[in-house]
């Protein structure tokens, strides 16, 4: 018993350490200015934060994160200032989890470890809870340095240390939320027009109606009204006729298979819509391999990590695919879950609109 007591609390704070390090390098996969932009807009901007502001606090964060996983591991004030605020942080993100789960459910991965390490918001709360739990038992377990002997100076200098570190990692770009970074210019091949009536009947030595013969007239469906997208000045066109729209990572095997799945639909469903894709500004090199692996090129720009996904939406994941009909979007798949794109879903929708 003797020994449990003597090391269960180093092995506890080593452990609780790790956690707060991991968390924070974690969002910094798989490159900093990737993590740290997908923190922002998973997890800061549908908190209410400002888009010009997040980014100062994303890096604060993941600052602080860093400085109680160091900070754990020495004497000063940890009892009575760095167990505290440890707890303290965990208590906010289980909070903002737990109304995650009442509003949205518990899907898709609630950012805690960013990419590297998939969490569902019911799984980091366990998480966090047990954490939590750590955290209490070294409260009433361990004890701050001597009275006169602690040092408020080392846990400022691993604030500080910490949160420049952040800062200088990546820049933080001027905010602009309208800025778009294409690599080149947008074009929408045209649709050719749609006739309203079909005749049937002509004379085929004049072209002239024979008064013998009946005029058919079959109609075309033309589809809904006409609207203006939220796309349509991103990609001019996009908003006449039908047009299936792509959000793509050139990396993302998913992605990879969904423009697979469309090049072959294109082989095999007359009239099939043309096809626009979205690159996300991430492994850009990977674009030609990735038209090799769909086994065929489609019309494509490239944005900005932060600008593709306030496009998409917060939301939504990649692979994003939205069916749209003169500007109407008829349906949008998105991510891997309940929502994601299915080849034979949208066969069917294209279907209905004959």
């Amino acid at each position: 018993m003797t020994t449990v007591k003597r090391f269960l609390p180093w092995t506890l704070r080593v452990i609780l350490s790790v956690l707060f390090l991991l968390s924070a390098a974690a969002k910094l996969y798989p490159s900093p200015t990737f993590g740290i932009t997908m923190f922002e807009i998973k997890q800061l901007i549908p908190l209410g934060f400002d888009a010009c502001f997040a980014p100062y606090f994303s890096r604060f964060i993941i600052g602080a994160e860093i400085s109680l996983g160091l900070a754990l591991l020495q004497p000063h004030f940890l009892k009575s200032v760095v167990i505290p605020i440890s707890a303290l942080l965990l208590a906010i993100f289980v909070g903002h989890l737990t109304y995650e789960v009442i509003s949205t459910g518990n899907e898709g991965n609630c950012g805690c470890f960013g990419a590297l390490i998939p969490m569902t918001p019911v799984e980091a709360i366990i998480k966090n809870l047990l954490a939590i739990g750590m955290l209490g038992y070294l409260f009433f377990t361990t004890s701050d340095k001597e009275k006169g002997s602690n040092n408020f100076f080392i846990l400022l200098s691993l604030f500080l240390g910490s949160t420049l570190f952040m800062f200088g990692l990546t820049p933080i770009e001027k905010c602009d939320v309208k800025k778009t970074v294409s690599s080149q210019p947008v074009i929408i091949e045209a649709e050719n027009p749609e006739e309203s009536t079909q005749n049937v009947g002509l004379s085929p030595e004049n072209g002239k109606s024979n008064p013998t013969d009946t005029i058919n007239k079959t109609k075309v469906n033309t589809g809904p009204k006409k609207v203006t997208s939220a796309f349509s000045q991103l990609v001019p066109g996009i908003d006449e006729g039908k047009k299936i729209l792509c959000f793509f990572a050139p990396g993302c095997d998913h992605c990879q298979a969904a423009a697979k799945s469309l090049a072959q639909l294109s082989k095999t469903i007359p009239d099939f819509p043309k096809v626009h894709i979205i690159f996300m500004d991430e492994e850009t090199e990977k674009i030609p391999e990735f038209f090799k692996i769909a086994g065929k090129s489609f019309n494509h720009q490239i944005l900005g990590i932060a600008k593709f996904y306030n496009t998409l939406g917060s939301s939504k994941d990649t692979p994003g695919v939205a069916l749209l009909w003169n500007g109407n979007i008829l349906k949008f798949y998105d991510g891997t879950n309940s929502n994601q794109y299915d080849a034979a879903k949208l066969k069917a929708e294209l279907a209905k609109m004959k």
